[in-house]
Formats: structure tokens, C-alpha cells, sequence
């Protein structure tokens, strides 16, 4: 009498199932709680400075063009423009930073201009973009 069954014995196998879910929650979570900056295309030279410091992304930034294009967030805007729309900024948030980027080369009168512009829009914090040099 054989009292043992006769089993195949099943190779053994991992399932993976388990661990690919735990790899994609892990995938997204990292994906959803890493911060993404806002990498404009600009072709601007900024000026260097060995006593900038890091400022988080603002939501105006003037960028002067070296051959003197103006832009206000990547859209083109002239001198006049400017007023305005910072005024309608103003309005919404009284602690809006302006960050004026400009290109080296630009003359110190057309950034001067402009820093007068955004002055009497009525704009209390102000900020000139520089690349860290070492």
C-alpha cells in the first residue's frame, strides 16, 4: 500500500507580481513629490556674481534680450505693457518678486528703465538674475 500521494513536486517560483507593484507606487510617489523647475529656453548671457544667492522661481520675470526685446513670463511685451501688467500682478499678490533678467551685454540704461517701470507699478521686491560664478 502506498499511503504517500504521489505529487509533482512544483519547482519553485517567485512571483514578482508583489514586487512590481511596490517598484511602481515607489516609481510614483518620487515622481509626484519631486519639485520640477521651470527650465525656460532663454538665450540670455547673465552677468556673474560671486555673491548671488539661490531664489526660488517667481511668477514675473522680465527677461532684456541683448538686442533689446523685452519679454514678461516668455511672452514679448514693450516698455508700456510692463506697467500694466504688473499693476493687474500687484493686485492679486502685494508680495509678487519681480526678477529681472539681463542679458550682459544690454546697457545699464534700458535695465535702469526698466527697474523704474517696475518700481512704480507699485512692485516692493525686486530681483536682478546673476549666474553664481565660483
Amino acid at each position: 500500500m502506498n499511503l504517500r500521494k504521489n505529487k509533482k513536486n512544483p519547482s519553485p517560483l517567485i512571483d514578482m507580481t508583489p514586487i512590481i507593484d511596490v517598484v511602481f507606487q515607489l516609481l510614483i510617489f518620487f515622481m509626484l513629490t519631486s519639485t520640477f523647475i521651470k527650465a525656460s529656453a532663454i538665450n540670455v548671457d547673465l552677468p556673474k556674481s560671486k555673491t548671488s544667492d539661490v531664489q526660488p522661481v517667481r511668477e514675473a520675470v522680465i527677461t532684456i534680450y541683448k538686442n533689446g526685446n523685452i519679454t514678461f513670463n516668455d511672452k514679448p511685451v514693450t516698455l508700456e505693457e510692463i506697467s500694466a501688467i504688473l499693476k493687474k500682478i500687484q493686485q492679486n499678490n502685494e508680495d509678487a518678486v519681480v526678477v529681472i533678467q539681463s542679458d550682459k551685454s544690454v546697457s545699464y540704461g534700458l535695465v535702469i528703465q526698466v527697474m523704474d517701470i517696475v518700481r512704480i507699478a507699485g512692485v516692493k521686491k525686486l530681483s536682478l538674475a546673476t549666474i553664481q560664478s565660483d
